[in-house]
């Protein structure tokens, strides 16, 4: 596809074929999107970025051997000011972490691996929309990383057991405490995280593999 002064020059930086063939057939066909270059790992995509100074960088946010989180301060490096392009972290887990990180990496937002066409272009073409929802989502992850340094060695506890599927009455005979202690340590759980029910906060859990490293 021919390149125009008014369409938007994309470099991607995925290794995954189905990924970037999906991308691809988005992409190829609209005037108002260019793909400039392709590349599969970090080194190649710096490279691509000093060449055709893009508008748009998608990058995949587990490369083979490389983070594509830690390649976006090296790429904002090689901009000044407000020429600066957008840059997006693709992604197959759309979760508060993923989210968070990339926000304070620098992305302009996330998108998801199993996005449609039209939310791609819609991110795409609309960023300001997508980089409020996309902060949101982050301010969110931040609020429940503060929620998380609250918790008690109890509650950390108590969170563990629940991920291992065990009810209330079977988490107070194994700690030796009431099942009236134990609801109370839920409800100041859900209170401090900001959740309404063990589903949702089971949903958090299981989204957050990093969480074993605040003890949960």
């Amino acid at each position: 596809m021919k390149s125009n002064n008014h369409s938007l020059k994309i470099v991607i930086c995925d290794d995954h074929p189905i990924v970037l063939s999906g991308l691809t057939s988005i992409f190829n066909g609209r005037e108002d999107l260019h793909i400039a270059e392709i590349t599969e790992n970090g080194n190649d995509l710096l490279k691509a970025v000093q060449k055709h100074e893009p508008n748009l960088i998608l990058i995949d946010a587990h490369l083979k051997n490389e983070s594509g989180f830690d390649l976006i301060p090296q790429i904002k490096t090689f901009f000044k000011g407000e020429s600066q392009p957008l840059i997006y972290i693709i992604t197959s887990y759309m979760d508060d972490f993923t989210v968070s990180k990339a926000f304070k990496a620098g992305a302009t937002g996330c998108i998801s691996k199993s996005s449609s066409a039209e939310d791609i272009i819609q991110a795409i073409k609309n960023p300001q929309s997508h980089f409020t929802q996309f902060s949101e989502i982050a301010t969110e992850s931040n609020h429940k990383q503060q929620g998380i340094t609250q918790l008690t060695q109890r509650e950390r506890e108590i969170i563990k057991l629940l991920s291992q599927g065990k009810s209330t009455k079977i988490i107070a005979e194994e700690l030796f405490i009431s099942i009236y202690t134990i609801e109370t340590h839920k409800k100041n759980i859900f209170r401090k995280l900001n959740f309404n029910s063990v589903t949702e906060l089971m949903a958090w859990v299981y989204s957050n593999k990093n969480l074993q490293q605040d003890g949960i």
